[in-house]
């Protein structure tokens, strides 16, 4: 294994879950996609995204004190293209990539007409690390398409390799949880 000390090579926990991060604020509608977010807890149910205070997204977060975190398919990679590399600042990314959003149904964020979940979050922390700023969004409202989310139906949620590059998870799915490590230890005579 080779080892470097200070290395700029520290990109080996992708591929990741995009995140489309939305954000109205004084009558601006604006979409990024962010590959850096996690949920924080789950009570009270808390959801972080890292953002760079060079964009224009976190401007709007620093209006309007809340946003909506939207998942996509994997066959709507080019809308995570599109608002990731591009500016708010200087195009409407609304207009011209003919995104449809409805208004959510708790707070005053846009959430995509077309995404397979989205969370509306209100910020209740923020914090700079490095060259990001962590915004923790306490989880007001969960939007999410239930057919997309069946137990052992096929997903193809968009995922972010890196490098502008995207793809999906293998569509089958183990389960090994409690029940099944439990198991395991029996069959081993631990």
């Amino acid at each position: 294994m080779i080892f470097e000390k200070n290395s700029s090579k520290y990109y080996f926990h992708y591929p990741f879950p995009v995140a489309i991060i939305g954000v109205i604020s004084e009558g601006s509608v604006n979409f990024m996609s962010a590959a850096w977010h996690t949920q924080i807890s789950f009570d009270p149910p808390l959801y972080g995204v890292l953002i760079s205070p060079k964009r224009y997204t976190n401007q709007l977060i620093q209006k309007s004190k809340m946003f909506s975190v939207n998942f996509l398919k994997y066959e709507d990679y080019k809308i995570a293209g599109y608002v990731g590399r591009t500016s708010g600042k200087e195009i409407d990314k609304v207009k011209l990539f003919n995104l449809k959003y409805s208004r959510g149904n708790v707070l005053e964020v846009p959430l995509l007409e077309n995404a397979i979940a989205c969370y509306e979050c209100k910020v209740v922390d923020e914090r700079t690390y490095g060259d990001h700023i962590l915004y923790v969004g306490e989880i007001l409202g969960v939007h999410y398409d239930e057919n997309f989310y069946k137990e052992n139906l096929s997903r193809e949620l968009l995922l972010y390799h890196g490098n502008d590059r995207y793809t999906f998870a293998v569509t089958d799915s183990v389960k090994f949880g409690k029940d099944e490590v439990l198991e395991e230890l029996k069959k081993s005579n631990f």
